[in-house]
């Protein structure tokens, strides 16, 4: 297949909008209010990128809520037709990378989703945290699936496949939070780099408040950008923010507001 640069489509259901590029579509979810969220908090506009070959395709991430989850399998279905789903592959440990797996697993039965062992580590971590989904059904209440721990490890080299094409599970380490990695797909330049790199967004921060921390975010950026993508799709960004590499100069502001 010939890769091709993104083109606008219409909007697959209000308030979300979808962009092609040959087997790989991305979903748009829009920035989301919590209930009774503190300095008027809200999660940020966030993509999930659907790849997909003749017959089958693969999600990387799954939404935090019951009601995104929903719409996004909507898309999924309206997208792929009679094509199968077949993995989700989960970036990293925020609960609004995985929560919505139970979700999507019961609107696409026989769906596997797979991470790394670090990453899964880090979502039992999370999970263990009675606080951690208090805080989660708090602001999201009635929202949070609930959740069955079904992720699958990838094998140590990381590496899976859609069809012919290699999808290369990449370990980062430190970005707005620990242990991350991101999806590169050698065969189409792309890399889809979870919470690594951002659009035009609010950087999280919170997990690294350090200047050191901030630095070791920096070279997860440099080293994601030696895999000389071509496309980059960042999780959390903005409908008219692109593809393209220009993301990377934005690692600057990571250590600009200093250590909190």
């Amino acid at each position: 297949m010939n890769k091709r640069s993104p083109r606008s489509s219409e909007p697959c259901h209000q308030n979300s909008a979808s962009f092609h590029i040959n087997i790989i579509d991305v979903f748009q979810a829009p920035e989301i209010s919590v209930v009774d969220p503190p300095d008027n908090y809200t999660i940020s506009p966030t993509s999930y990128t659907l790849l997909h070959g003749q017959s089958t395709a693969v999600l990387v991430d799954a939404p935090v809520n019951i009601e995104t989850s929903i719409a996004l399998a909507d898309w999924i279905s309206q997208t792929i037709g009679s094509k199968t789903l077949s993995h989700i592959y989960i970036t990293h440990g925020h609960g609004d990378r995985f929560f919505g797996i139970p979700v999507l697993q019961q609107r696409f039965p026989g769906v596997i989703a797979v991470a790394t062992e670090r990453t899964i580590a880090h979502v039992a971590e999370q999970l263990s945290y009675a606080e951690f989904v208090e805080l989660w059904s708090a602001v999201f209440p009635n929202q949070i699936p609930t959740q069955n721990e079904t992720i699958q490890p990838l094998p140590p080299s990381g590496k899976f496949y859609l069809e012919d094409h290699l999808l290369q599970a990449v370990e980062v380490g430190q970005s707005d939070t620990y242990d991350t990695t991101v999806l590169h797909v050698p065969s189409l330049d792309l890399v889809v780099t979870g919470d690594a790199v951002y659009g035009e967004c609010f950087q999280y921060l919170v997990e690294t408040n350090t200047m050191g921390l901030r630095e070791a975010w920096i070279r997860a950026v440099d080293k994601i950008e030696s895999l000389q993508p071509k496309i980059v799709v960042p999780s959390h960004k903005q409908i008219w923010d692109g593809y393209g590499t220009d993301h990377f100069e934005k690692k600057g502001s990571i250590s600009k507001t200093g250590e909190s």
